[in-house]
C-alpha cells in the first residue's frame, strides 16, 4: 500500500495507520510506554520520551511511528484525532493512546490496572494526563518515590469514589485523579481536579455542576476525614489546576469565604497552554512540584516533605 507522505516524502500525521509487512518484536520499553500511557492518559511523543530515560529522541519518534501503524496484524497505538482540531496541530508533538491491542498485552503482563479507568473528554484527559506526567517525572531527581492512584486504591479495594453526607447536594464525589508522594518515610496524599474554565463558580441553582458545589463536597470530605474511611490514606490536599489565573483568583476567594480554616489544604495552579486556544504542552512542566498559591495567599511547594 503506497504511504501518505509530503512533498519531502514525510509521512503525514493525520494519516490513518499505513501498515508494514515486517514483524514488529515488542520489548520492555514499548510495554514501560504502554504503562506510563495507562497510568496517565494520551500522552505527548516528548512526554513518552521523558519516561524512556535515553537520549536519540529520532529514534523514540520512529518506534512510536512504527507502533502507530502496525502491521497487518494490528497497531499498538492510536493518535486520537481530536488533537488534529488544535491550531496548533500541525507545529506541535503527537499524542498517542492505548488501543485495545496494547491493552490486551499489559493485562498479559499484569499491568492493567482495574483501578483506572477514565472515561472524561479527551482534552480533559490531555490535561490531566500532562499534569500526572509532570508530577511523575519531577519525582525522580528529586528523590522521591510517585505513588500512582491504582497503588492507593489496591491497597483497600476502593473506587475513586467518596461518599459525602447528607449535608451536601450530592453523595459522592469523584476526582479526576489521585496519587502520593513518599519523601523518604513521610508521606502526603493528594486529589486532582482539572478545570478547563468551563463552568461557573456559583450559580443560582444548587444542582448545576459548578465548581462551587465541588469545593464544598470536598470540605465535606476532608471534616469527615472521608479519604482515610474508603482509601486508606492518613492526610489529603487538593490540587485544583485551571487555565486562566484571573479564574484561579476567583475560585481561590470563594474557597476562601466557603471555609477559611481548611483552605490551606487546597492548593491552585494555571496553566493557559489548555485554554479556549489550547495546544500541547511544548516541554513537561518541570516546575509544576511547586510553588503552588493558596487561597491566603501564601505559596507551597508539593516536593517539600
Amino acid at each position: 500500500m503506497p504511504l501518505h507522505t509530503d512533498t519531502l516524502t514525510r509521512r503525514i500525521r493525520f494519516a490513518p495507520p499505513q501498515p508494514v509487512d515486517k514483524r514488529i518484536e515488542l520489548s520492555d520499553d514499548d510495554l514501560a510506554l504502554f504503562a506510563a500511557i495507562h497510568r496517565h492518559g494520551p500522552l505527548p511523543s516528548h512526554y513518552l520520551f521523558a519516561f524512556t530515560g535515553k537520549n536519540n529522541f529520532n529514534s523514540h519518534q520512529h518506534r512510536l511511528t512504527k507502533l502507530y501503524n502496525g502491521t497487518a496484524h494490528g497497531a499498538y497505538l492510536v493518535r486520537p484525532p481530536q488533537q488534529f482540531a488544535s491550531f496548533h496541530a500541525r507545529y506541535q508533538p503527537v499524542v498517542y493512546d492505548l488501543n485495545e491491542k496494547s491493552k490486551q498485552l499489559l493485562i498479559e503482563h499484569g499491568k492493567l490496572s482495574p483501578y483506572i479507568k477514565r472515561l472524561d473528554p479527551f482534552l480533559h484527559r490531555l490535561m490531566s494526563a500532562c499534569v500526572g506526567a509532570s508530577i511523575e517525572l519531577g519525582c525522580t531527581p528529586r528523590g522521591l518515590t510517585y505513588i500512582p492512584r491504582h497503588a492507593i486504591l489496591k491497597r483497600t479495594d476502593s473506587p475513586m469514589e467518596l461518599p459525602l453526607s447528607k449535608f451536601v447536594p450530592q453523595k459522592s464525589l469523584v476526582p479526576d485523579d489521585v496519587f502520593g508522594i513518599d519523601y523518604g518515610g513521610s508521606y502526603r496524599f493528594f486529589a486532582v481536579e482539572i478545570d478547563r474554565n468551563t463552568e461557573s463558580i456559583e450559580r443560582r441553582k444548587i444542582d448545576q455542576n459548578t465548581f462551587g458545589k465541588k469545593l464544598a463536597c470536598y470540605l465535606d470530605a476532608m471534616k469527615h476525614r472521608t479519604f482515610k474511611d474508603v482509601w486508606g490514606i492518613p492526610n489529603m490536599m487538593v490540587l485544583t489546576i485551571t487555565t486562566n489565573a484571573t479564574h484561579m483568583k476567583n475560585m481561590m476567594a470563594y474557597l476562601q469565604k466557603l471555609d477559611p480554616t481548611l483552605s490551606a489544604r487546597f492548593l491552585f495552579k494555571a496553566l493557559p497552554t489548555f485554554g479556549s486556544n489550547w495546544r500541547v504542552p511544548k516541554t513537561v512542566y518541570t516546575d509544576i512540584l511547586g510553588p503552588w498559591d493558596r487561597a491566603d495567599g501564601s505559596v507551597f511547594d508539593i516536593d517539600k516533605a
